[in-house]
């Protein structure tokens, strides 16, 4: 009798059972902390972004040059580099006033969480200011 009690004690012990749950559970949980920081940033690229191509689309819809609304994206973008020239889809001057300007350009962004294949998409990133 004392061999079946010892049996049994010996099957209901739980020992690491915490240690396999965790270990179980540690991999999705890791990958949605890091999946909404590096959505956290990513995010915040884009507003940078969209903010600087209205700053651009500012810029072209007082006449200003194309250097100047390149110079004037890049240097809203806050630190950002763009991944492409943004340029804007008409060129105001006194026959296009009141028309609606758009400055452009593709921006690609790359979204590495850890445990998942990076993936790079290319996005449109615009803004619009009515010509002055």
């Amino acid at each position: 009798m004392t061999g079946m009690l010892r049996a049994r004690r010996v099957l209901a012990k739980e020992d690491g059972v915490a240690a396999v749950e965790f270990a179980l559970i540690a991999v999705p949980l890791f990958m949605v902390v890091f999946g909404i920081m590096v959505f956290g940033v990513t995010f915040s690229k884009y507003q940078a972004y969209t903010s600087a191509a209205r700053e651009g689309a500012r810029v072209a819809a007082v006449r200003g040059s194309a250097g100047e609304i390149a110079s004037a994206a890049q240097n809203a973008a806050v630190g950002y580099p763009l991944g492409g020239t943004p340029t804007a889809n008409l060129v105001c001057d006194d026959s296009t006033s009141g028309q609606p300007v758009t400055v452009s350009w593709n921006q690609p962004f790359e979204i590495d969480i850890p445990f998942v294949p990076t993936v790079t998409k290319s996005v449109t990133i615009s803004g619009t200011f009515r010509c002055e």
